[in-house]
């Protein structure tokens, strides 16, 4: 009887194909993938920015629309009277610190719709959201109107043969009654003092930085050239239009037609 010899312990059999290696970006690829996050981000950023800017002159013209109708409230209720663009203060005014245009001797038309005749629910309204300061909460340390950081929308301010409001300084009222096109004429709008009042074409207005203004002047204005208190257009060259029927549009300044003269129908700042 033959004796079997022990089985020999076969060899592994390896794999012809060698291991695969971990994937990974090479420095070529990873370059371009940073390329095309760059170019997108380049695409993305200025739609961005715009659709920023849309919003808030979306919101503006929803703050104007409502400043509008209430000032259209306050007519009625004093028989097509409008609101002065400021009074003299009396006893009974609420204190200077309470008010959104603080002044020691006078009320503007801002606090005389939200504070005396809380016509305005909500002081925030009077901001305008494209300013990089919030007008409602910095108190102007110069005349109210003027300059400083009084406020972002202004009131048509009358003097001679343009505007709507009087101030205390003129025993004259100005009433509903004195606008031949309600629907045409401008009450309200985004205003601000500009840098050069030279243009003719007010959509080349360039507004001074923390100069927004609680009124705004019209071309037979005295003083239009020397005190520019002016329509600006802060959202992509547009204001939110606030008019003596209570509506409110997004134009451009220019639309308005500050460079035509009164009496052109175009001229929306004319009351006649």
């Amino acid at each position: 009887m033959s004796s079997s010899s022990p089985s020999r312990p076969q060899p592994l059999l390896r794999s012809a194909t060698p291991a695969a290696s971990p994937a990974g970006f090479t420095l070529i690829e990873l370059l371009v993938v940073i390329a095309i996050i760059a170019i997108l981000a380049g695409l993305l950023l200025p739609a961005l920015g715009n659709a920023k800017k849309k919003a808030h002159g979306i919101k503006c013209l929803s703050n104007n629309r409502q400043i509008s109708l209430a000032n259209q409230l306050y007519t009625d209720e004093y028989d097509g009277e409008f609101l002065r663009l400021w009074r003299n203060r009396i006893a009974s005014d609420p204190a200077t610190a309470g008010c959104i245009v603080p002044s020691a001797t006078a009320i503007w038309w801002v606090d005389a719709l939200y504070l005396l005749h809380r016509l305005v629910p909500d002081p925030k309204l009077f901001n305008c959201p494209a300013l990089k300061v919030d007008s409602t909460t910095v108190a102007s340390s110069t005349t109210p109107g003027a300059s400083g950081y009084p406020l972002g929308i202004g009131m048509s301010y009358r003097q001679g043969a343009g505007g709507l409001t009087y101030t205390a300084t003129d025993p004259s009222k100005s009433r509903l009654s004195d606008v031949a096109r309600p629907t045409d004429t401008l009450m309200f709008a985004d205003a601000g003092t500009i840098r050069t009042p030279a243009p003719t074409d007010p959509d080349q207005w360039v507004e001074v930085p923390l100069a927004s203004s609680v009124y705004f002047r019209s071309p037979p204005d005295t003083t239009y050239v020397t005190t520019p208190a002016r329509v600006v257009g802060r959202h992509m060259i547009r204001t939110p239009a606030g008019f003596v029927d209570g509506h409110a549009d997004l134009i451009k300044p220019s639309a308005i037609g500050f460079q035509y003269a009164a009496g052109n129908p175009l001229a929306l700042w004319d009351r006649d």
